[in-house]
């Protein structure tokens, strides 16, 4: 295995020799990274992380995971995803450990957290690959919890549809091995009947399997507990467009031939600026209602905005979901380095980059197709 040879073009210059051509942690320039070093300084709880560290512990991941003997049988490249998720699985604990009421240590939303740090980190990584690692970082603690869910169901074909379910769970079982804890033999338990929940559910190592885009939709966005097979019957289509400024939104959406809502348009039209907080009520509010009046005659468009986070575009979603539409979503993206380029004369740099770190990625459950488009 070489790890970081095949997926690591675009990395910064000093994550590019963190593992060796087998593969192996090069620890020595993983303990110099700034991240690692926060991770070194951050406190766990005895109780669950009796190890010491976030750094201690993830070291003892990274060494779990590499001695599973179901990691080994991987191929290079499904090894490599892992490698870099065990790594990176608790990046974001130093920005939200605290000490509760009741003096436990905790570090609430880690995971989220740490899934965009780890997007804006890897920004320019190999997008397939980068967004795996990602996806293995935001859902890590599912196969603990998933059990728990108010839809389990619902929770692990979700799963499937961003990443593959056993690595899921070769990375989570690899989380409670690292470490030293009175709950380890109930976690490896209830990680053992996630992968029992998942091979029942038909999506361990594949996408959970619907009758058609229109079922999986309508499972989703209904919360039902199981897929039903429904009949196809919408009539139009909407596509959102989805990226930072200056990825490639406009080029795309003018390539499509149909009625277009873009809110930059529409702010030019009402002469109001990007900047202008107070404005951009009076821009969308207006892009809505162009947005049902095409909706009611049933006439397919494209709605060209940046749609960074999930909000935003479920909002989007529910609005229109009466005049039974199909969904299609485009997220575009493009080098950190084209970004600043085409836009930073138009939106500062610091906007930019906090919409990178705020950008919540897209994902197959939102809608009913979905496609990424790296340029």
């Amino acid at each position: 295995m070489n790890t970081g040879l095949e997926i690591g073009k675009g990395l910064p210059f000093g994550m590019k020799n963190l593992w060796s051509k087998e593969g192996k942690p090069n620890w020595e320039l993983i303990e110099i990274q700034d991240w690692f070093i926060d991770l070194q300084n951050c406190p766990q709880d005895p109780t669950f992380h009796a190890e010491g560290d976030v750094g201690i512990h993830t070291k003892m991941v990274v060494n779990a995971l590499m001695n599973l003997e179901e990691f080994q049988a991987l191929n290079a490249y499904d090894q490599q995803i892992l490698s870099w998720s065990a790594l990176l699985h608790d990046i974001g604990k130093p920005r939200c450990t605290m000490t509760d009421e009741e003096g436990f240590i905790r570090a609430p939303k880690h995971a989220n957290i740490g899934e965009k740090m780890a997007r804006r980190i890897l920004w320019d990584m190999d997008f397939k690959a980068r967004e795996a690692i990602c996806a293995l970082i935001r859902l890590h603690s599912l196969p603990i919890w998933c059990l728990d869910k108010q839809n389990p169901n619902a929770a692990v074909a979700s799963a499937s549809l961003r990443l593959t379910n056993k690595h899921l769970y070769l990375l989570s079982k690899a989380d409670v091995l690292g470490r030293e804890s009175i709950s380890q033999d109930d976690f490896l338990e209830r990680i053992a009947f996630f992968k029992a929940f998942a091979i029942e559910q038909e999506c361990w190592e594949q996408a959970k399997p619907f009758h058609n885009r229109h079922s999986r939709f309508k499972f989703f966005h209904k919360a039902s507990s199981y897929p039903a097979v429904i009949y196809d019957d919408t009539a139009f289509e909407v596509i959102l467009l989805s990226g930072i400024p200056g990825s490639g939104k406009d080029t795309y959406a003018k390539t499509q031939k149909l009625p277009m809502i873009s809110l930059d348009a529409i702010r030019a039209e009402l002469k109001i600026k990007v900047t202008d907080k107070n404005g951009q009520g009076e821009v969308v509010q207006l892009a809505y209602k162009r947005a049902k009046e095409f909706a009611a005659k049933k006439q397919s468009f494209v709605w060209n905005s940046t749609n960074l986070t999930n909000e935003l575009r479920t909002r989007l979603v529910r609005t229109l979901s009466v005049y039974n539409p199909r969904f299609k979503l485009v997220y575009i993206e493009t080098s950190r380095a084209n970004i600043l380029a085409r836009r930073r004369a138009t939106i500062p740099i610091r906007k930019l980059e906090k919409m990178i770190n705020m950008l919540e990625m897209p994902l197959p459950n939102e809608v009913h197709s979905i496609e990424y488009m790296r340029n």
